[in-house]
């Protein structure tokens, strides 16, 4: 913001110097800088109404029957790096896990979802939850894809007019929009991967550290968001600010 506001000070004094000098004895040096300024990269104002995020997760039906049921559960990639974990979660709670990096926490979610499997014990999710899952690692099938593509490329039936509509209600401009994800910074591509969640309407959301990467205008949108969901909430943090006018409940998963 402060270099727009240097440019756009800088354009006006040119501007001034090119109009009281073109048909005067400078008008040499007037019209030089008139091409100057032609060729200039001129920055692009920053819209704040765009680039604010709003979140709103919609809801499928549900009960406060056990969505989840966890039983002696051991995670890991080759060997337990979580081990013997037990708990439980009705429909509607909103619960989070804690614990030191490294602990296992990551590990246990993407064993949940099925992404890897489990080693030892079991877990069982009632028959009437449909999962939304954020994944806190930015990873993407191309890099070279826009956020207007790779809405389009999950969600193929959606208008554009509606595909550029919901990425500016995430906060990502228009600008942005039309970038290769992989130039975009690790903010605007947590708001991309956010928007594909917010799409698909579920009763169960499993989010890993989905304030890594967000600014302050972004997490107090995801906290009003997750605050007002009717659904099952399964968070992953790091940040007691974040959750704790909220969660009902909190698993310290190096008590457990």
């Amino acid at each position: 913001m402060r270099q727009y506001s240097a440019q756009q000070k800088e354009i006006k004094k040119t501007e001034e110097f090119i109009r009281k000098n073109i048909s005067g004895r400078k008008s040499k040096m007037a019209k030089g800088r008139r091409k100057q300024l032609e060729r200039m990269e001129k920055m692009e104002a920053l819209d704040q109404k765009e680039i604010t995020p709003y979140f709103h997760f919609p809801a499928v039906p549900f009960t406060n029957m056990e969505h989840l049921v966890v039983k002696r559960l051991s995670v890991g990639y080759h060997y337990p790096v979580l081990s013997k974990v037990d708990f439980a979660i009705k429909g509607g709670q909103k619960v989070v896990i804690t614990g030191f990096n490294g602990v296992g926490k990551s590990t246990l979610l993407k064993t949940l979802i099925g992404q890897i499997p489990s080693i030892h014990g079991h877990y069982k999710f009632s028959d009437q939850v449909t999962i939304g899952y954020f994944e806190q690692d930015l990873i993407w099938e191309d890099t070279t894809r826009t956020p207007i593509q790779i809405v389009s490329d999950n969600y193929p039936d959606m208008m554009m007019k509606e595909v550029r509509k919901s990425l500016a209600r995430c906060g990502i401009s228009s600008k942005h929009a039309m970038q290769p994800i992989g130039t975009l910074s690790g903010g605007e591509q947590a708001k991309v991967k956010m928007c594909l969640l917010i799409l698909r309407p579920c009763n169960f959301l499993i989010l890993d550290e989905p304030t890594n990467h967000l600014d302050i205008q972004a997490k107090d949108s995801l906290k009003d968001a997750l605050s007002e969901f009717p659904g099952t909430v399964l968070l992953v943090t790091h940040e007691e600010s974040f959750y704790k006018e909220w969660a009902q409940r909190v698993i310290n998963i190096e008590n457990v």
